[in-house]
């Protein structure tokens, strides 16, 4: 198997709790559902990591695009996988949560029970709010069924460039998608920017997963007496279990990073496609330090550096 010797690693929304499931629970990590939904969160997220940047490079490529997306068969099916990675690790986080301290009975929907239980924890958990989440997964869900059409387009052009767009519409042409600066291109009747799109949506993803498992945390180690601060065990095999939980090792990491600032670069330009180059690096990372862009702040270097800089 290739080595990417340019991937980089992004703290693990899920590194707490699973240290202290470690630590203070190990019935509950030993239990192979468990284990199985860990390991698949972060599967289906490298997933939608690399298909993001798969849209991104293919869009650059327009002699592939000429030849290979004419029906706009490649594209489509891009944007409906990346709709269907982030309602699936959605899923997964909540059956996490299912499993160690959800109830078997709930009152009202899945959406319902969830914004109840978030209330009292959203002055310090400003990423646990669903209402981005509904809103997609209608749209995924009439994917699904057939209730939707997505279209896409191929704009290449000197004021975009070279980029993939989608419009998702109902039976009555209604668009489902509100205008966002972040993602719309304004050049073209509102539309969406493709990889601008998923990447703010895996922002908003990413953000949502760290709040929501440090929200599992608090609600299972509540009146344990546990020290959920001090999760070490201070042993050799402990560290090197530490060592594999408390990042995602990533492939696409720069891509994702380069999207992710020409789209806030676009945002604070209003959606003036004309004015990106205009917005200066300090003014985008200033952008870092806010919801939803935790991510931009917990981006480490990969293990191909870490051995270059022990052999020196």
């Amino acid at each position: 198997m290739p080595i990417d010797v340019n991937a980089k690693r992004i703290d693990s929304p899920t590194y707490k709790l699973i240290m202290y499931l470690n630590k203070y629970e190990p019935d509950l990590l030993e239990d192979e559902e468990i284990q199985f939904l860990f390991k698949n969160l972060k599967t289906h997220f490298k997933k939608l990591f690399y298909t993001i940047s798969y849209i991104d490079k293919i869009q650059k490529n327009s002699d592939f695009m000429d030849v290979h997306d004419q029906s706009g068969i490649v594209s489509v099916s891009a944007v409906e996988y990346c709709y269907y990675k982030i309602s699936t690790i959605f899923d997964i986080a909540y059956q996490v949560a299912d499993k160690l301290i959800f109830p078997k009975k709930k009152g009202g929907n899945k959406y319902e029970y969830l914004e109840s239980r978030f209330e009292a924890y959203a002055k310090n958990l400003i990423a646990l709010q669903i209402g981005w989440y509904k809103s997609l997964n209608n749209i995924r869900n009439r994917i699904v069924h057939g209730g939707i059409t997505v279209n896409p387009f191929y704009v290449n052009n000197e004021r975009v460039k070279s980029r993939i767009c989608f419009q998702a519409y109902n039976f009555d042409l209604d668009d489902l998608i509100e205008v966002d600066f972040m993602y719309s291109n304004g050049c073209n009747n509102n539309i969406n920017f493709a990889d601008n799109y998923f990447t703010f949506h895996t922002h908003l993803l990413y953000s949502y997963l760290t709040d929501f498992f440090e929200f599992v945390l608090i609600e299972l180690s509540k009146n344990k007496g546990h020290d959920v601060e001090d999760l070490s065990l201070n042993d050799l095999p402990f560290d090197f279990f530490e060592r594999d939980q408390k990042t995602w090792l990533l492939s696409e990491v720069d891509a994702f990073v380069d999207i992710t600032k020409k789209m806030i670069a676009l945002h604070l330009t209003c959606g003036d496609v004309d004015r990106i180059d205009e917005v200066s690096s300090e003014d985008v990372s200033q952008r870092f330090q806010k919801f939803p862009f935790t991510m931009m702040n917990k981006i480490g270097e990969g293990d191909w550096v870490l051995v270059e800089k022990e052999g020196e």
